[in-house]
């Protein structure tokens, strides 16, 4: 059955218009679609960066220090420099709290200044080796605990040996280079050694 067409005019009738929709409700449905599928885009665009950004595990970061400590203490052992350069950073730096009364204040900041005060003041020292009693890994620490055998050239021609001494290296590790060493020694033994050196000699009868 198909409606009869009616002549509005004919009959004075005004047909009102339908309603047009709200601005808001014309426009909230293309926004709202616009603005969930920019979200969506984002979270997925940024779940690789979020993934990658995740800090190394306790065991991770203990890993990557040892791979640079490890190495770097045994070229600081060795007295060679050339081979310990590479693994200090530019801000790196060589402090030894314990040593003010013995030999003054020992801070050192940057690697120049490190390097330099290494190759200057390490001069006299004709041996060293270091006795571990414990050394771990601990995030960007490493901490080598032991004893310190090291023989040092006096201005008067005597040699001081030191046995025995308590000796501890605190070297951190930030991306990949050596950024604070720190050492705590108990210098009574060098004392000594020092004291015994000097010590005249009884003339042989």
């Amino acid at each position: 059955m198909v409606a009869p067409t009616v002549d509005a005019a004919a009959f004075g009738l005004t047909m009102a218009a339908p309603d047009p929709a709200p601005d808001d409700e014309r426009t909230r449905r293309p926004s709202m679609r616009s603005t969930a599928l920019a979200a969506l885009l984002s979270a997925t665009l940024l779940l690789p960066a979020a993934a990658s950004a995740a800090p190394p595990s306790y065991a991770e970061s203990g890993q990557a220090t040892r791979a640079v400590a490890e190495p770097y203490f045994d070229a600081y052992m060795a007295r060679q420099w050339d081979r310990l350069a590479p693994l200090l950073a530019e801000n790196g730096g060589f402090e030894d709290p314990t040593a003010a009364l013995v030999f003054g204040p020992v801070k050192q900041q940057g690697k120049a200044a490190t390097l330099k005060n290494f190759r200057e003041g390490y001069a006299a020292i004709r041996h060293m080796a270091f006795q571990p009693s414990r050394v771990f890994y601990a995030g960007e620490h490493a901490v080598f605990e032991g004893t310190l055998d090291w023989t040092l050239a006096l201005a008067d021609g005597q040699q001081a040996v030191t046995t025995g001494m308590p000796f501890i290296t605190v070297l951190r590790v930030v991306d990949g280079l050596v950024v604070e060493h720190r050492d705590y020694a108990d210098y009574a033994p060098f004392l000594e050694a020092v004291k015994a050196a000097k010590a005249p000699t009884a003339p042989s009868r």
